[in-house]
């Protein structure tokens, strides 16, 4: 499996595990100059930014720990441009950072919420 099929894959899965706990798409794979953002998910009045990591077949473990400060830096940067974008108020608009880690192999996946 190609990378790029692996991470298409935990991102359907991840969408449909956060769907299935009631959060509502908003949009994938959100670009802008700051970086990327997998999922962008409303749970009901919270905006919620969601980085998906997909592996073939590690441990969840393995998998989270390849989440970097820069990373997550570049992740909030993406976020605030996406508030500013839509005219949100980044200081009083409810939000957090989730991360759900997938192991395609085994199809499980692992959901943090507010990861950092």
């Amino acid at each position: 499996m190609s990378r790029k099929t692996t991470g298409n894959f935990g991102e359907t899965m991840a969408r449909k595990l956060l769907e299935e706990h009631g959060l509502t798409h908003v949009v994938s794979n959100y670009r802008c100059d700051m970086g990327e953002i997998d999922l962008i998910m409303r749970d009901q009045h919270r905006w919620v930014f969601v980085e998906v990591k997909s592996r073939h077949d590690e441990e969840f473990a393995h998998t989270l720990e390849q989440i970097t400060a820069a990373q997550c830096q570049r992740i909030r940067r993406s976020a605030q441009y996406y508030l500013l974008e839509h005219q949100l108020n980044e200081h009083t608009t409810a939000m957090r950072f989730d991360v759900v880690a997938v192991v395609v192999s085994t199809q499980q996946a692992k959901w943090l919420q507010d990861a950092f």
